[in-house]
């Protein structure tokens, strides 16, 4: 895909200076969110299940030596509800480790403006596709599901933790159908890109990108005049611009270039 956008809020139009949003833009740094700091209260959840009886003893089946014996011990024993437990809150916290950026391809979503660009007052960064690799974010009616014993395995040899890695980040790519409209992709920002981290805020981190990556900064319709040049003086000179404007048959948005 050629573009990717990034809808951006600006809360007020007299303190500019104070915009978290302009503050990323003009130092070249993208904010990645862990999962806590998402306002839909299902994004990314997954529930992971506990094993029945009988799928342990299959697990049990498959091991030998002392692998076999401490896994006897952990989870098959009379503390091993304890164990699943502290496997469970292991698991959880390296979901909540993740973090991603949230883009859409689509420029244009009068939803998306009125809830991610404070009604039309803030912008949209258009970001170069080739620049980036967004997976898209499946819609379904249910929330996701792990197995807790195949998570397990991995840590044992049964499984891979490359395969349980790209499992859990699968989960983490799910949302629920009233969402559909938002059309997301998702970047993880993988170990590799670690030394991008400007700073790390808990549910968020602050992350380092290159001002070429941007392809154009897209102006609200609400948007003031003012607020309009204060972003084309803090930009590199050869920034392109576009605005959203009220499409030629008046039932929806399409995109103006600008001078």
């Amino acid at each position: 895909m050629e573009s990717f956008y990034k809808y951006c809020p600006i809360s007020s139009h007299d303190n500019l200076e104070e915009q978290y949003s302009l503050i990323n833009l003009f130092e070249n740094q993208a904010s990645f969110s862990r999962r806590k700091n998402f306002n839909d209260l299902f994004d990314s959840e997954v529930e992971i299940l506990r094993p029945s009886r009988d799928r342990v003893r299959r697990t049990y089946q498959k091991l030998s030596g002392e692998s076999k014996r401490t896994f006897k011990r952990l989870f098959m024993g009379e503390n091993a509800n304890h164990n699943f437990d502290l496997l469970i809150k292991s698991i959880e916290d390296a979901l909540d480790s993740y973090l991603f950026y949230c883009v859409t391809d689509n420029p244009v979503n009068n939803l998306m403006w009125s809830h991610y660009a404070n009604s039309h007052n803030g912008f949209c960064i258009e970001w170069n596709g080739d620049a980036m690799s967004p997976e898209k974010v499946r819609y379904q009616d249910q929330l996701p599901t792990l197995e807790l014993l195949e998570l397990l395995e991995s840590t044992i040899g049964l499984r891979t933790k490359d395969e349980i890695a790209s499992q859990a980040w699968v989960s983490l790519k799910i949302k629920l159908k009233e969402w559909e409209y938002e059309s997301e992709y998702r970047i993880n920002l993988s170990n590799s890109a670690q030394n991008l981290v400007v700073k790390d805020l808990g549910k968020l981190a602050l992350v380092k990108f290159q001002p070429e990556w941007i392809k154009s900064i897209i102006f609200g319709y609400r948007m003031p005049e003012k607020t309009r040049d204060y972003i084309r003086k803090n930009m590199p000179k050869n920034t392109t611009y576009q605005e959203v404007v009220i499409s030629r048959n008046g039932n929806g948005l399409e995109l103006k270039k600008m001078a």
